[in-house]
């Protein structure tokens, strides 16, 4: 966790870095293999067995950050130097001055999790009001570049999360800066804690740039359901609840602000740290449904799998499914969701095709090989061109008992293509110009010949331009012509 700050401006500590907390803390074993063998210590289960019930009544959040699990009510006072704001959960329903030391008094109208945080500094606040919702961003008053951003994404997360999955459960949505001591953004009950160089001092001008701002503000306001709203069990694939559909809530919402294209750049960086994290993991890599706490599985590949899942299902059907789940498990203290329920919901309704793209995406460990070997175009003699492309492909299963082999693959593969520009030169478009061609066709095992007709000269082609296969090299998966 981290350590105790108390700033003479910018303060944020948790509320179990102040609280007694009983019992043996697992979250302050050793982790390390090799630590524990240098004191003769026996080797951690990361995480209980996804079937295991005995742990479906015991919260994942609790065991997470190490604090007694269940929901409390929640009132407190909180002083702080007379030119400072003081922030704590809940509804403000007092303030007074005493001497030198300002005086506020906090008190939420439901219950939230054991799990929160203080703040206080020299703030100004941006107050607005938007669909019933309160919003308040706290901030340095030298650092206000940013504000309408985060604004905006606040206000579209509300909407977006709020139509597709359910109404947010606050009145009150609070963004708080903090010093730059720590570089984290965090959900909190009706409050983020954003540190500056993460959000407010970020330099977000070049508009080439993925825009950082406004995904992270998305994810952590994606929390206020998925962590908020609903928990998960204490067993094997609970982060992916917690934090695989917070990532694909807020790529939604980018995807929907930004375009395709854009999801590409960002897509390519988590398949990148995928790649990488599975390099450097010292134990087991498992499928989705049962990761166990390893953020380059949740985190990363979980977007990429999301991301793929919306593509064959479609935005409304996935949506609607994680609306139900959500629902079912909504504020529940007794009987938290595994990675089965969920995927219970999601698989409904699902044909024969779609249960076996499921199974590989989150059931099992799969590794693509998909390469571009060459790019040919022919004029026809009615001014259309056919493009001809060869394409190797392999499929690679990653088994925790057997090791690494080869599998038939038959995939339905997105192919695009790029036209050449409006003014006739014949230049690549840009990463941030949608393709002039796409459709996904039929890619199996071997050597692949794929004939296209298009009605312009393509300069360009490209497969799986958006990411929906774990591929070992997407560098070889495109050519121009």
């Amino acid at each position: 966790m981290p350590s105790l700050q108390v700033l003479k401006n910018g303060s944020f500590f948790q509320n179990g870095e102040i609280s007694p907390r009983f019992g043996y803390l697992k979250s302050e074993q050793l982790l390390s293999d090799k630590d524990r063998s240098i004191y003769g210590l026996q080797r951690l289960n990361r995480a209980n067995k996804l079937e295991d019930s005995r742990y479906y009544n015991q919260p994942m959040i609790g065991t997470l950050y190490g604090i007694s699990g269940g929901n409390i009510e929640f009132e407190t006072t909180v002083s702080t130097s007379a030119d400072q704001i003081a922030i704590a959960p809940g509804y403000l329903t007092k303030e007074w001055l005493v001497g030198d030391r300002r005086y506020f008094h906090y008190k939420m109208d439901r219950p939230i999790q054991n799990y929160f945080a203080y703040f206080s500094g020299e703030y100004e606040v941006h107050k607005s009001h938007h669909k019933g919702v309160d919003i308040g961003i706290y901030y340095h008053k030298e650092h206000h570049m940013n504000i309408q951003r985060i604004k905006e994404s606040m206000t579209d997360s509300l909407d977006y999360y709020g139509e597709n999955f359910g109404p947010f459960q606050h009145k009150q949505a609070r963004i708080v800066e903090f010093a730059s001591n720590q570089s984290l953004a965090q959900d909190f009950p009706n409050t983020i804690a954003y540190s500056e160089r993460m959000g407010f001092i970020h330099n977000q001008s070049n508009p080439a740039d993925n825009d950082q701002v406004y995904l992270i503000t998305a994810y952590e306001m994606a929390h206020q359901w998925w962590g908020a709203q609903i928990d998960a069990a204490n067993v094997q694939g609970g982060t992916l609840i917690i934090e695989t559909l917070a990532q694909y809530s807020s790529f939604m919402l980018t995807l929907k602000k930004y375009g395709k294209e854009r999801l590409r750049d960002m897509l390519k960086y988590e398949l990148n740290r995928y790649l990488a994290g599975r390099g450097r993991e010292t134990a087991t890599e498992l499928p989705l449904i049962r990761e166990e706490n390893q953020p380059y599985i949740h985190y990363n590949k979980g977007s990429i799998a999301m991301m793929a899942l919306v593509d064959r299902l479609g935005e409304k059907r996935l949506n609607n499914a994680l609306k139900k789940f959500l629902q079912r498990y909504k504020f529940s203290q007794s009987d938290f969701p595994t990675t089965l329920d969920l995927m219970s919901f999601i698989k409904q309704g699902a044909s024969e095709e779609e249960l076996a793209f499921i199974t590989r995406v989150f059931y099992e460990i799969n590794i693509y090989d998909l390469r571009l070997l060459s790019a040919n175009t022919k004029k026809l003699s009615d001014g259309k061109y056919k493009v001809t492309l060869t394409i190797d492909a392999n499929r690679l299963r990653i088994d925790t008992s057997e090791g690494e082999q080869k599998y038939e693959l038959n995939e339905l593969v997105d192919i695009a293509l790029w036209e050449k520009s409006t003014e006739g030169h014949k230049h690549m478009r840009t990463a941030s110009e949608a393709p002039s061609y796409l459709q996904k066709h039929a890619i199996n095992t071997g050597q692949n010949i794929i004939e296209i007709i298009t009605d312009k000269e393509p300069v360009k082609a490209m497969i799986d331009p958006y990411i929906h296969f774990i591929d070992r090299d997407i560098n070889n998966n495109s050519a121009e012509f």
